[in-house]
């Protein structure tokens, strides 16, 4: 499935313009609405009963300021004195969906920004994986990737991350073929890593069960490792880990990740001083490795990686290595699959 997510991913990205669309109503792009702890919301609008008619409006996929909208005239009242008029800040520009029930969301932000979100139905199993951006654009510079050429433009707000979950939450609970939307995973557009916190504060309101009431099981945050930080950064972050390692050997690694400046080793003891302090039943992680034909894809390359691995497996509760052939891109056309 994340050779799929990946796959996806490395296309053409003309469509995700930074140039300034007509933004959705909001009253600042900074106002925080979904990510704000239940807590403080229901304090904001007049009791937990007011909070709540708000999320079960979210929860059912429509705009809780909507005149349609589950939500409390009280709750309404008070939303609309301080000024909002709407409380998930993006809207969805363009949708396309493959013949196998895939789709590709382009997501318009309140800045006229954009970033994009896959929904994936599984072929066998009733249960559809959400894939999500935490960036705009990246700064990683994997050489395979064509989100790369746009560089990073800049992080998204919990709020933005959320957005997205609420988005494709419609799109999928309107399509007639689509499974329920059960999993997801932060393997889009950007590096979760480099936006750690924001990215954990979505998590969070994730699995709140007064909000989205996601299974902190069925989340998975991916980086590329920037540096050991920012795994250890991610130690407390409410999801499985993911490393995209891609190359145990570093002088490889340098060319496929341009921008590493750390050993595969000193990323190594940032990934184990993150799974650590986890309960051992979030220690689960996954490791994925880009395969290019000639490239890092020979008998020796595995070996290198299964000692890489060796070290983690003493410590995680669970590794799932994922081999993932290279989708070619017209910006890297000699990277080829295996």
């Amino acid at each position: 499935m994340r050779a799929l997510v990946l796959a996806l991913l490395l296309h053409d990205t003309s469509a995700l313009s930074t140039a300034t669309l007509k933004p959705p109503k909001l009253a600042t792009a900074s106002t925080q609405t979904l990510a704000l702890p239940f807590a403080e919301l229901s304090e904001l609008v007049g009791g937990t009963g007011r909070a709540r008619s708000i999320w079960d409006a979210v929860r059912s996929g429509q705009e809780p300021l909507d005149a349609d909208a589950p939500t409390t005239v009280g709750a309404r009242r008070v939303l609309e004195a301080s000024g909002l008029t709407a409380f998930v800040p993006a809207c969805l520009e363009h949708k396309d969906e493959a013949a196998d029930g895939t789709t590709k969301l382009l997501v318009r932000l309140a800045d006229g920004l954009a970033v994009e979100a896959v929904l994936i139905p599984h072929a066998h199993l009733p249960r559809t994986t959400l894939c999500i951006s935490s960036q705009v654009g990246c700064d990683q510079g994997c050489r395979f990737c064509a989100t790369a050429r746009m560089g990073l433009v800049r992080n998204l707000t919990p709020d933005e991350i959320l957005a997205q979950f609420v988005i494709a939450s419609r799109v999928a609970a309107q399509s007639t073929r689509m499974p329920p939307l059960t999993n997801i995973v932060f393997m889009g557009m950007g590096d979760a890593g480099r936006n750690a916190i924001n990215v954990k504060l979505a998590a969070t309101s994730l699995i709140d069960g007064e909000k989205f009431r996601m299974a902190r099981s069925k989340i998975t945050i991916s980086t590329v490792g920037p540096s050991p930080d920012c795994f250890r950064e991610l130690s407390d972050a409410d999801g499985m880990l993911a490393w995209s390692v891609h190359a145990a050997d570093d002088a490889l690694r340098k060319q496929l990740v341009p921008s590493a400046k750390y050993t595969v080793d000193e990323l190594r003891a940032g990934l184990l001083d993150a799974l650590k302090p986890r309960p051992a039943r979030q220690r689960t992680l996954m490791l994925a490795a880009t395969l290019i034909a000639g490239v890092n894809d020979s008998p020796e390359d595995a070996r290198r990686l299964a000692a890489f691995v060796s070290p983690i497996v003493d410590v995680a509760q669970k590794v799932n290595v994922d081999l993932i052939p290279v989708n070619p891109t017209d910006h890297a056309p000699d990277f080829l699959r295996p």
